[in-house]
């Protein structure tokens, strides 16, 4: 709910009703807010009260109240100020204005107990994922962490939303026609879901292999992570396999680079070797970059060739420096700032990395130990952070924190908490108590919705701006 909407009673004493009325603990019982369970104490009855225009509260109440103009004066003997608070409205005064559901249209309250009454069917503050305006302000599913497909348990399944299924998705790329592709990491198969939660396999058959070819009959090997080059191509940390594969506009998959072998080899994009390889990116040079996880080190793909961008390959630490004396701890994602500069995560060191435009590399976030802790960015704790995205609100950057079962957002100074309780669960609600399990994939869709790959419930969660 907004505040500005609110205009409370005196039962309210000018705080915030949010879910049930927050009253002074100095004030008398009448007007206090109901118990969880909805009693009173003895003598009083719990009602549900308008308190503002389109809002009810839970309060006990022993009797009508007397009457008052709802001014924010003095009824009670004419004088304004001279007590400083409105008493609840009676049936005598001109009824609240109620809404209901679901159209959010005007409706009548009745009058119970001396006090107007708003019909039910309102939501004081939604909570519920059910498409529908619940706390009519306007805007649909505010705020909200929503299923958008797949859940509970593991398959391989096209269909609508929670009809389908996944096995551990994890990246996830923003497909430039609309809608999302999605690594499905344990169906070795690149998947795409619309906008409106129905999904479709987009290449891979479910089977593991290393075949090129046309998209339906290639094979992948836990494809981990996706990247949109220039030409509209998609590019496929395909991590098992060892390679970086390519699925073409015209829908043909391909092999980029790396022999198969888990090794660790610069040099022509047929014989180089990378080990379980993890994080795509596409930088503005039209160089593909790889965080190559096994071998602790960022490779840069170009002209044919496969080159050591930053860090020791084989040498791992959590060092900054220079491009070659710097020093990963198995890197796990990449994405492009549009200052040119490479974020890394490094699930590892449990940290974000940054790799500026000369090579150098420094500590964004964390401090190299596993935990968690909101604050100063190098104060700050991750466990395993893993996908990363940039919010479309402020260009800030978003965080599949794997291990604390959030998503966290982080910013010049900051690092904070953007989704998740931090319970294991897959609970949909309020950003804040909503809960995953396992998530390693982020995205902002250009609506400005963040969906995550929330692995072990292999589902799809989706976020309201």
């Amino acid at each position: 709910m907004r505040t500005s909407h609110l205009l409370l009673t005196g039962a309210c004493l000018a705080l915030l009703c949010l879910g049930a009325c927050l009253i002074d603990e100095a004030a008398v019982l009448d007007g206090k807010p109901c118990a969880p369970d909805g009693s009173c104490a003895p003598g009083y009855t719990c009602v549900r009260e308008a308190c503002g225009v389109g809002y009810l509260c839970s309060l006990c109440r022993s009797h009508p109240a007397a009457t008052d103009g709802g001014d924010g004066g003095d009824g009670e003997d004419g004088e304004d100020g001279t007590d400083g608070a409105d008493g609840p409205p009676t049936c005598d005064q001109a009824p609240p204005a109620c809404k209901t559901l679901p159209d959010c249209q005007d409706a009548s309250p009745t009058c119970t107990g001396g006090v107007w009454l708003c019909g039910t069917g309102y939501e004081e503050v939604e909570r519920s994922c059910d498409g529908q305006d619940n706390d009519c302000d306007g805007q649909t599913d505010t705020g909200l962490v929503c299923t958008l497909a797949g859940g509970p348990g593991p398959g391989l399944q096209d269909g609508q939303g929670a009809a389908a299924r996944f096995d551990e998705p994890r990246g996830l790329a923003v497909d430039p026609a609309g809608g999302l592709v999605v690594a499905d990491r344990n169906n070795h198969a690149l998947r795409r879901v619309a906008l409106d939660g129905s999904v479709t396999t987009l290449a891979g058959d479910g089977q593991f292999g290393d075949t090129d070819g046309p998209a339906a009959e290639a094979r992948f090997r836990e494809p981990t992570a996706l990247a949109y080059a220039p030409d509209g191509s998609l590019l496929v940390a395909d991590s098992l396999n060892n390679r970086i594969r390519r699925l073409t506009p015209a829908g043909q998959v391909e092999t980029v680079a790396g022999s198969g072998f888990a090794d660790f080899q610069d040099g022509p994009a047929a014989q180089a070797q990378f080990a379980l390889p993890t994080g795509v990116a596409v930088g503005t040079d039209g160089a593909v970059y790889v965080a190559d996880t096994g071998n602790h080190c960022l490779r840069r793909i170009a002209a044919g060739e496969v080159s050591t961008f930053a860090g020791r390959c084989e040498s791992p630490g959590f060092v900054d420096g220079a491009a070659a004396d710097a020093r990963f701890n198995g890197p796990t994602d990449l994405l492009f700032l549009a200052d040119g500069r490479l974020v890394v995560s490094e699930e590892s060191s449990h940290a974000l990395r940054v790799v500026a435009t000369d090579g150098s590399v420094s500590t964004l976030a964390g401090a190299g130990q596993a935990g968690f802790a909101d604050g100063p960015l190098l104060e700050a704790r991750f466990w395993k952070p893993a996908g990363l995205a940039l919010e479309a609100a402020g260009g800030e950057l978003l965080v599949a924190d794997y291990g604390n079962h959030r998503v966290r957002r982080v910013g010049v100074s900051q690092v904070s908490t953007r989704l998740g309780s931090g319970a294991l669960g897959l609970d949909d609600g309020p950003a804040a108590e909503a809960t995953f399990r396992y998530p390693s994939g982020v995205a902002v869709l250009p609506d400005g919705r963040v969906v995550v790959a929330d692995t072990k419930n292999h589902a799809l969660r989706v976020s309201q701006p």
